[in-house]
């Protein structure tokens, strides 16, 4: 059923639902048993519809407070994929430019750029010496 969900942006008033109820019983433990978190966060930003945003925020503030940063990272490229209409979400993805996972600083100002309209920037680079991202010199 997942597959190709993005086919049908017309019937998003009822698929938006379906895949709120499967992200609903992820295990934080296990996020990608038995179907993967990713998968269903890939299908409401396939649908392009805005209803799936408030879902996508819901999951990523879920998985936040668990520290599921694949989950994350996953709402995050979900939420970038709605640009501009997602806006709503800015004040969500604002601190996780400051997690303590690679791939979600690196999504989480990936999903600002798209949120605020401005072009992507160059990938974060870590420094042993922090651990931290830093944003290559310009």
């Amino acid at each position: 059923m997942l597959y190709g969900v993005g086919d049908y942006p017309q019937a998003a008033d009822r698929l938006v639902p379906l895949l709120a109820d499967g992200l609903r019983h992820i295990d934080p433990d296990r996020p990608h048993a038995p179907i993967p978190a990713g998968l269903y966060l890939s299908c409401l930003a396939e649908l392009k519809d805005p209803i799936a945003i408030p879902v996508i925020t819901d999951t990523l503030t879920w998985a936040g407070r668990h520290q599921s940063w694949t989950v994350v990272a996953s709402a995050l490229e979900a939420l970038a994929t709605f640009g501009r209409a997602a806006e709503s979400a800015h004040t969500l993805i604002r601190p996780l430019t400051n997690a303590p996972d690679d791939t979600v600083r690196a999504a989480a100002r990936a999903a600002l750029d798209a949120l605020t309209g401005r072009q992507e920037l160059r990938p974060a680079r870590s420094t042993p010496e922090n651990g931290h991202a830093q944003e290559p010199p310009r």
